[in-house]
């Protein structure tokens, strides 16, 4: 063990006294030098040291396992030794985890009909999912009259179609509560998956919701494939970030992953870049790197535009991994996993737009090629809402299917009006069916220059796949420039 190694675990220990007071019931082991284990009744967060190299740093691994489901730890993530301080920050990351784990409550959901039969059925498919997710969530079900005296007893409030014209009301009674409708198309088929994921959006819990979402989206357009990329999209939460990674060799999927961390930072990459390497993937080795992450992207550079997350010097980064990383804004790498997931349309545009949310995102591709604009600006709706003095309006409209597909169409009209798409490709849980979208378009334009609508249930699988292609088409024009 390395000197810095040994002094984070001589840390670790001298901390025991404290955890012990400040999580109820824990237990502090270390039956080894490689081994710390903090033992709570509900959960158990171990800190394994691994020495790859002899005389390299430790690869540090932190995990918490439930105790009633050690197949899907609840925190995962490795990271190099080379910075006590850092360490320390991710102990302390691990603890905070551990503590929510060991104090977990149930959530309460109410979903609510006119008569409350209905929903009872959805509220148990609902429960089954939300379990698959290790999420400690319970619905009922209970009539409107009953739901609209009781909902303060709840944490959020689902309305079945049959009672969408008493939103206003519920919202009047309870104004804290997350109060949204379940469209007629996810409710009348029992989509109880796409369901939770608009309840975790909803309740801005969008880590959790990009879990859901199944993988694997097939690639139809022939690519320049013989490259080993690797690939990571980030999803930001309320309070935690979810990295999805992936490697492409050759074009075949050899490697899935997911690494979630507390907080939202994007220095937390190079700590994804550990845990691939703990799976035997000599990051050098690669030929790139594909980032996919929320913000104005202009060249490495990335600008949140509300609010201000940790960023790392990705051009610096780099250079120290010797590989080439390209940074990409996630609607448009989603755009480009589109593009390449069918050979039909040439010119399409994909709305990005979360449950709730006032303001959507863009990515275009016209003829075959990404619009990112001046200053990556392309598709960056905020400024445009913010302008005409639509956000307000918006932020309430959005929590409803009705208000959502009105605030979408107008988005949309901007884009459709300057680049004319062959088809829209449109990732908003609220609008699963896309004739209701095409009617609200059809009522300012002619009917048969509406585009094609195409709902997108995959979103964050899409943003990796169009990571890859733009990641191969980049060194292909790198190429190209360097012979």
């Amino acid at each position: 063990m390395t000197e810095l190694a040994s002094a984070f675990r001589a840390w670790i220990l001298s901390r025991a006294t404290m955890l012990s007071h400040a999580i109820e019931g824990c237990i502090v082991e270390s039956p080894d030098d490689e081994h710390v284990r903090i033992v709570t009744s509900k959960a158990t967060a171990n800190v394994n040291f691994y020495e790859l190299d002899p005389g390299a740093p430790e690869i540090v691994e932190l995990n918490i396992i439930p105790a009633d489901d050690p197949d899907n730890p609840a925190f995962f993530l490795h990271f190099e030794m080379d910075d006590l301080d850092h360490a320390k920050e991710l102990f302390d990351d691990l603890t905070e985890a551990l503590a929510r784990a060991s104090a977990s409550t149930v959530t309460h959901i109410l979903l609510s009909c006119t008569s409350g039969l209905t929903t009872s059925f959805f509220a148990r498919k609902l429960t089954e999912v939300a379990a698959t997710l290790s999420l400690d969530f319970e619905f009922e079900a209970k009539p409107i009259e009953q739901a609209l005296r009781d909902a303060g007893d709840y944490t959020a409030v689902m309305l079945a179609p049959q009672v969408h014209m008493r939103r206003d009301e519920m919202v009047a009674r309870h104004p804290d509560l997350v109060v949204f409708e379940i469209p007629g198309a996810v409710f009348g088929s029992y989509d109880a998956g796409m369901a939770l994921r608009m309840l975790l959006n909803a309740m801005s819990e969008n880590a959790l919701a990009a879990r859901l979402e199944q993988a694997d989206t097939r690639i139809v357009r022939k690519l320049d494939s013989d490259k080993r990329i690797l690939v990571i999209s980030s999803v930001f939460g309320r309070k935690d970030s979810l990295y999805s990674y992936r490697i492409y060799d050759h074009g075949e999927i050899v490697l899935n992953g997911q690494v979630e961390k507390p907080g939202r930072s994007y220095c937390d990459i190079k700590d994804v870049l550990a845990t691939v390497r703990m799976q035997g993937v000599c990051v050098s080795e690669l030929d790139a790197i594909g980032l996919a992450v929320p913000g104005i992207v202009e060249g490495s550079t990335v600008r949140m535009v509300s609010i201000d997350i940790g960023m790392p010097d990705f051009a610096r980064m780099s250079e120290r991994l010797g590989v080439p990383i390209f940074v990409e804004n996630n609607a448009n790498a989603a755009a480009a996993g589109c593009y390449v997931s069918q050979d039909k349309y040439e010119s399409i545009l994909l709305q990005r737009q979360p449950t709730g949310f006032a303001v959507g995102g863009q990515g275009l591709i016209v003829d075959g090629h990404l619009v990112r604009g001046n200053h990556g600006l392309a598709g960056e709706l905020a400024y445009v809402m913010r302008m005409l003095g639509l956000v307000d309006k918006a932020l309430k409209m959005a929590w409803t299917s009705e208000g959502m597909c009105k605030v979408v169409a107008a988005e949309l009209m901007c884009s459709i009006c300057t680049t004319s798409p062959e088809a829209i490709y449109v990732a908003v849980d609220q609008l699963p069916e896309m004739d209701e979208l095409s009617a609200e378009l059809a009522r300012h334009m002619p009917e048969d220059m509406v585009p094609e609508l195409i709902h997108v249930c995959d979103y964050h699988e899409r943003v990796l796949v169009g990571s890859y292609a733009l990641c191969l088409d980049a060194l292909r024009r790198a190429e190209v420039a360097e012979a």
